[in-house]
Parts: structure tokens; C-alpha cells; sequence
């Protein structure tokens, strides 16, 4: 049942790879080091919500007040995991995000360039809650994002994927 779960899943968020232009790491200050299961829990809901807060402000800075407008054409696409709940045995690790991000640098979008993109992004994450200076963007060419985003359900962590932080704003994607 997992593993069918898991290909449907991968399938449906791979429809969307085409759209997607950045892949972003996006590290909180939410360690994980022998944390018990209620604990995760609540780190976990804090991920999602420090996630929340900047996807609604980036979205912001992108497309302004037409994100509650028309949400399906003035958004950005966003794909969110998180990951890091599994592995509470090594003190280096924290929770983080991973995004496959798409509809940004388009002419209805704010953002215009490269540089405003990379510099919007840093500054919404950091001002978030719990938000830490280690983000990596990077250019997405293929599936293989999607794929490694969905790893933790190989393992049987079928939450990973923060559907309450993805957004396809499907009208724009028709264009």
C-alpha cells in the first residue's frame, strides 16, 4: 500500500516538473537529536507553520495583493517536503524544507531577475520565525528533485509531502 502510495504521489507531483525552475533547501533551527514522538510532532507543526509564513510572504513579494485575488493564476507554484522527522540520532540534523518552486520570474511576477529572486527568498526565509541563514537554490532541470524531496517515504514517512504548503495555481500553468 505504501509503495503504491508513494509512485502515485511522485507521479502526480512529477506532472508538474515542467513548470518548476528552483529547487530550494530552506534549514530551520529545529533540531531533532533525540526527540520522542511527541516532540516531533510539535517541531513538525512548527516547520510547517515557519513554511506557511514564508510562503504567503514570498507569494507576497511575487504578486502582491492578486495572491488572495486570483490565487490561481498570481502565485507562485510551490511543492514542499519536510524533511529531517526521521532522523533524531545525529546532532547535526534539523528539520528544513525542500521546494520545488515554479511561476516566478514571469511577466505578471515582481520579481524580474535572477538576483531579485535569490535575494526575496533569503530575505522572507530569515524572516520567519524559525528560519536559519542556510538556503541553497538551485536551478531544476529534471524529476530528479521531486524524487529526492519524497525520499523520507521510501522509509515510511508518507507525511513529508507539506501538501498544506504546496500551491499550483493551475490558470497560470495554462498559458
Amino acid at each position: 500500500m505504501q509503495i503504491q502510495q508513494k509512485q502515485t504521489t511522485t507521479e502526480f507531483l512529477n506532472t508538474f516538473v515542467p513548470y518548476c525552475t528552483h529547487a530550494l533547501t530552506l534549514q530551520m533551527c529545529l533540531p531533532t537529536l533525540n526527540a520522542s514522538d511527541e516532540r516531533m510532532d510539535r517541531l513538525y507543526e512548527r516547520a510547517t507553520r515557519t513554511t506557511r509564513q514564508f510562503v504567503r510572504r514570498f507569494a507576497y513579494e511575487a504578486f502582491g495583493n492578486g495572491i488572495t485575488r486570483k490565487p490561481n493564476l498570481y502565485h507562485p507554484l510551490i511543492i514542499t517536503a519536510i524533511e529531517g522527522t526521521l532522523n533524531t540520532y545525529d546532532k547535526n540534523r534539523t528539520l528544513h524544507a525542500h521546494i520545488a518552486l515554479g511561476n516566478v520570474l514571469t511577466p505578471q511576477s515582481k520579481i524580474k531577475t535572477e538576483a531579485q529572486l535569490r535575494q526575496t527568498i533569503k530575505d522572507e526565509w530569515l524572516k520567519t520565525r524559525d528560519g536559519i541563514n542556510n538556503i541553497d537554490i538551485q536551478l531544476m532541470h529534471s524529476n530528479g528533485w521531486i524524487t529526492y524531496i519524497t525520499k523520507e517515504m521510501q522509509n515510511g514517512n508518507m507525511e513529508c509531502v507539506d501538501w498544506q504548503n504546496c500551491h499550483i495555481p493551475y490558470a497560470a500553468l495554462s498559458l
